[in-house]
């Protein structure tokens, strides 16, 4: 894979979720950070882009919130609404992600660091690991997709 090694927050805050780690986690109702729509590889119903911290959540999340201070207001959102996946960098020091740790049903550390894509198509490699969250019965048992856990 092409790219070099950067840090994710400077230049955007908007770091788009590789095809490859969603190709097995099946469909979602709502991307609610998507960004911008056309760079999601998200299959949902339903991307929003700025908004989607202030409107309705409804289904099956996926959510790759912004990186920074935005992204806590989403997290927050994910732990209450309790149904779909969240990745999230494996800060684990921080108290947002603390907070997600004891409200999933099931928490999964990636192996490797992901390439994701800024908006700009620039793909880089994350300079830190990342943490799969599943919040609900559905989604903590990512069997049914094709994983073993």
């Amino acid at each position: 894979m092409s790219g070099v090694h950067e840090r994710p927050v400077g230049a955007t805050v908007e770091w788009y979720t590789p095809a490859k780690v969603l190709t097995r986690l099946g469909r979602f109702d709502l991307d609610p950070a998507c960004g911008d729509p056309r760079r999601c590889h998200v299959r949902a119903s339903e991307h929003w882009a700025t908004e989607g911290d202030t409107l309705p959540w409804y289904g099956r999340i996926w959510l790759n919130p912004p990186y920074g201070p935005a992204g806590v207001r989403f997290i927050d959102r994910m732990i209450a609404h309790d149904h779909g996946l969240m990745l999230l960098p494996a800060r684990t020091e921080t108290r947002a992600f603390q907070r997600a740790i004891k409200a999933a049903d099931a928490v999964c550390f990636l192996r490797d660091r992901l390439w994701f894509e800024r908006n700009d198509g620039f793909v880089g490699r994350s300079s830190f690991g990342s943490v799969l969250f599943s919040f609900g019965p559905y989604d903590a048992d990512l069997t049914h997709l094709g994983w073993t856990v």
